[in-house]
């Protein structure tokens, strides 16, 4: 019993922090514990407020090196033997001025660092499996989550850029690097605020809901080539090649990237089983998705984002420095994309209107896209920023519909066979010019901004479709519609910022922008009936055709005055803008014209503080305008589908919204957080719609400003994060909740005869749990599960109707690494829906495995056995609840096959000599 108490002791270890000359505790120093031997890191932690700090889970027979290190302290480094105290008492550290030689020891490195706004990670404190890619790393790092779809948050707040060493890669895609680059590469990951390049350069502390992840490369790595190649075939002509090449030599970098397949891969992906959302399989959505596939910087990766589709594209990315002063970025991206579908829909309507429908059809989308910036250091106080960019898009799509109208059971009211067929071309230019300059030290600067957009659009389309209409089941009458449109239309957009930045004392500053902004589009299109008599489309159809232009010009003077003491316990900034805007609109085919004027009170604050247990309460209140689309605007009739007819209003106002949140949030750097928050959104002139439906069973839908519209958010989600030498948990829960308030405007439900509109108010609900679990041991194991079930329910107040639905969501997936290379892969996604349209199904199950080999040194091959959708249910159902009704529609998508696939990792990297720096040490990194 003596013998396990003194073990038990062994195992964990306690003490505090202190200044060695002032005797003050230290807060937020880094405690590491690492393997004696060879340097390993078995645990760590933060010292808490007092200084103290409590490590579990150490070998009880193993001697360990403890090392403490501090943001401007000598880094304290000792070996503690297998009979070490429990207890350890007050550790002093030494303060160290920072010198020019320092050697930089990679065993001495903490885990965390924290220096002031930036949480610095050391990525050889956490292993990854060799071929592992950045994102494998990230997910090793507490307080990091990657959901399904690779969307990155850290400490609750997203990740919107990534950066490698410092620079944008492939357009600022955060996907395209943390699924490319190999982690062995990385050095340090480093978490920031995201800031501006004016912000940046000035040093200013910034507290947003916005977080930067800058991968900073080891240095005998930035000089080389890596990559990867893939190629792969497989049962049903299913095939797949992928490749990315990287040149690295000093501040150059150059990227190249390629792939094809036919699996709906975005195709540059390393990890087939860890992005199942890429294939959208087996999902069961509450909304609509417009485009199931990637949409990158505004560079849309896909056609038309449903069924099957097969993608091909290349791309290239070049960073350098020209000279002293001239950072330089240009990017490429080629994409064509073909895509097929058949797509089933049943939309049951709360006037009991039941409209059941099929469709199928296919498409290809071409596009090239150029991006260049430009940062030039004019002086040591100026710089200039020049980012122009291009693209070309051509798009076709062939479709087919059969839909028919009921009543009630057995009660037909009209069928529509109709086919369309669409071909578009695009032309676009974006370019911003940005001069910055810092008048003086004391963070006084101006900026002036110049930017602009231009593209145009021209295409034609066909529409042909028979309409039936029905009477006791009889049919009544007949309507065939074969039309032709051709469409052009131009958008610009020019934009003139001015900044002042200006210290008003050492903790408040002031900051004053003005934008002015000028935007003139025009939109044409002629429709034409084909003519028997000449055999041609020449019947100008006036109804579907017309001529319009829209000219916003918008004013926007806006002040802040932002708040930060010395400790950063307590920030603020407060303030916000005046929009004046003007919105004047013409249409050429009835000679109409209408302006508009519009002032809003948009403000722009947060107030923040920090507790000393690291929590931090926040309440933020801004508000943003949402102009309409040309789209909304034009009053022409929009006849795809002749029994739903889409117009646009010229009286359409710009929609103005109030955002107020209050959050709270507490994480600790050693994995433990709570993130929880509640906001409401209320809209004036928000845009919505009138819907009109006649006797025959068809409607027209036509936009129009509301008000009384809002939208409530609360979540609070707590995680927690456990890493020892051999295994590292995660557990991330929470629960999410959203209500809204809604109004259109329709005369469904009205008596027969009754055409009258009323308004409808609508209250939505929805809520529910997730959990996240997460281990891996060693590099044997690594396993996944994540659940979240679902409550959605809409109640609309015209009718007293309400909907609901409730779904769930499983994934579960696992990797064993065996003996002898071998590798075996197993991913399962289950969704259910309680309550789909008759003859869909409820629950889909997609299970999918794999067994892989790696061979050559490093285990730079791999031959992959692939199996995708075993138990052949593969597809994807969507329910979209609105105030309107219930809309169900049920997609095909890629079904079961096997591939095998052969990869390659590329690995060759030069020596660089590092700068030597020297400490009174011995050797140990000063921060």
């Amino acid at each position: 019993m003596i013998s396990a108490a003194s073990a038990q002791q062994r195992n964990q270890l306690r003490g505090a922090v202190a200044d060695s000359a002032s005797r003050e505790m230290l807060e937020m120093a880094t405690v590491t514990v690492q393997n004696a031997k060879d340097s390993s890191l078995i645990t760590y932690t933060l010292t808490d407020k007092k200084g103290a700090f409590h490590l579990t889970g150490l070998p009880a027979d193993k001697p360990v090196r403890l090392l403490i290190s501090y943001t401007g302290y000598r880094t304290y480094s000792r070996i503690l033997g297998a009979d070490r105290p429990e207890d350890l008492g007050s550790i002093m550290l030494a303060t160290s001025a920072r010198e020019l030689n320092t050697v930089v020891v990679e065993g001495d490195r903490p885990p965390i660092a924290i220096r002031k706004d930036t949480i610095e990670f050391n990525a050889a404190a956490f292993k990854t499996r060799p071929n592992a890619v950045v994102e494998d790393l990230l997910k090793k790092l507490p307080g990091v989550d990657i959901d399904e779809n690779g969307n990155i948050t850290v400490n609750g707040k997203k990740v919107s850029r990534i950066l490698v060493d410092g620079k944008e890669f492939f357009g600022n895609d955060p996907k395209l690097a943390t699924k490319n680059l190999p982690s062995a590469i990385v050095d340090k990951v480093q978490v920031v605020d995201t800031k501006t390049k004016l912000e940046a350069r000035m040093g200013v502390e910034k507290d947003g809901e916005d977080r930067t992840i800058n991968v900073t490369l080891k240095a005998d790595k930035k000089k080389g080539l890596f990559g990867r190649l893939s190629a792969g075939g497989g049962t049903d002509s299913r095939f797949e090649l992928s490749g990315m090449l990287n040149a690295f030599e000093g501040s150059r970098q150059i990227s190249l990237l390629g792939s094809s397949n036919n699996l709906n891969k975005i195709g540059f992906t390393q990890n087939e089983m860890s992005v199942a959302s890429e294939r959208k399989g087996g999902g069961m959505y509450m909304s609509v998705s417009s485009d199931g596939g990637l949409n990158m910087n505004g560079i849309n990766f896909s056609a038309s984002g449903e069924g099957i589709r097969t993608a091909s594209m290349a791309g290239y990315n070049y960073n350098d420095k020209w000279g002293k002063n001239v950072d330089v970025n240009n990017s490429y991206f080629f994409n064509n994309t073909d895509s097929r579908f058949t797509t089933l829909s049943n939309s049951l309507y709360n006037d009991g209107r039941n409209i059941i429908g099929k469709r199928t059809g296919n498409g290809r989308n071409y596009s090239h896209n150029v991006n260049f910036s430009f940062d030039i250091q004019l002086d040591s106080m100026t710089t200039l920023n020049v980012a122009p960019k291009f693209g070309y898009t051509r798009q076709t799509s062939n479709t087919s519909s059969v839909d028919s109208t009921y009543f009630g059971p057995g009660e037909l009211g009209n069928t529509n066979k109709n086919s369309n067929l669409l071909r578009s071309n695009r032309v676009s230019f974006e370019n911003s010019i940005t001069l910055n300059r810092i008048l003086n030290k004391n963070g006084q600067a101006i900026g002036l901004t110049f930017s602009n957009m231009y593209n145009t659009q021209d295409g034609n389309a066909f529409n042909n479709s028979t309409q039936q209409f029905f009477e006791n089941n009889l049919l009544d009458s007949t309507q065939v519609l074969d039309q032709k449109s051709e469409m052009n239309s131009r958008n610009e957009r020019y934009d003139i910022s001015l900044y002042y930045g200006q210290p008003i004392t050492k903790t408040w500053k002031m900051h004053f922008d003005y934008k002015y902004s000028y935007g003139i589009s025009t939109s044409n299109r002629n429709t034409y009936n084909f003519d028997e008599d000449m055999k041609g489309y020449t019947d100008l159809d006036s109804l579907y055709s017309n001529r319009f232009r829209t000219i916003m010009t918008t004013q926007q003077p806006a002040i802040r005055f932002v708040h930060n003491n010395s400790n950063k316990k307590f920030t603020a900034s407060f303030g916000g803008s005046v929009y004046f805007n003007t919105l004047d609109n013409r249409s050429f085919m009835d000679n109409t014209s209408i302006r508009q004027r519009q002032t809003n009170l948009a403000p722009n604050s947060r107030i923040a503080y920090t507790f000393k247990n690291k929590g931090q309460l926040s309440f933020n209140y801004n508000g943003y305008m949402q102009q309409p689309t040309i789209e909304q605007l034009q009053p022409v009739r929009d006849n795809t589908n002749p029994l739903n007819i889409r117009i646009g209003n010229p009286d359409l106002k710009a929609s103005f919204s109030h955002s107020i949140s209050l959050g709270y949030n507490r994480f600790s750097p050693t994995g433990i957080g709570l993130f929880s928050s509640i906001g409401i959104t209320p809209t004036t002139n928000r845009i919505s719609t009138i819907t009109k439906v006649n006797a025959q069973g068809g409607q027209t839908v036509q936009n129009a400003n509301v008000n009384g519209t809002y939208t409530v958010n609360a979540n609070i989600n707590a995680s927690f994060n456990k890493k020892l030498k051999d295994w590292q948990l995660r557990v991330n829960g929470g629960f999410f909740g959203n209500m809204s308030r809604q109004v259109n405007y329709s005369n469904i439900n009205n008596p027969k005869g009754d055409t009258s509109l009323r308004e409808n108010v609508s209250q939505s609900l929805m809520v529910g749990p997730m959990l996240n679990f997460s281990y891996s041991y060693k590099e044997i194991l690594e396993m996944n599960i994540f659940y979240r079930p679902n409550y959605n329910q809409v109640k609309s107040r015209l009718n007293n109707v309400t909907t609901s639905n409730f779904t769930q969501r499983l994934q579960v997936g696992a990797t064993a690494y065996l003996p002898l290379n071998f590798f075996l892969e197993n991913d399962l996604q289950y969704n259910y829906n309680a309550n789909t349209a008759p003859g869909f199904r409820k629950g889909i199950t997609v299970y999918s495995a794999a067994i892989g080999y790696e061979f050559l040194k490093e285990k730079r091959a791999q031959v992959k056995l692939y199996a995708y959708d075993l138990l052949r249910q593969n597809t994807t159902i969507r329910r979209n609840v609105t105030e309107l009704g219930t809309f169900d529609t049920q997609t095909d998508l890629v079904e079961q096959y096997f591939m095998l696939t052969l990869s390659y990792n590329i690995s060759k990297f030069g020596k660089i000599k590092a700068p030597r720096r020297f400490n009174n040490s011995g050797g140990i990194m000063i921060y």
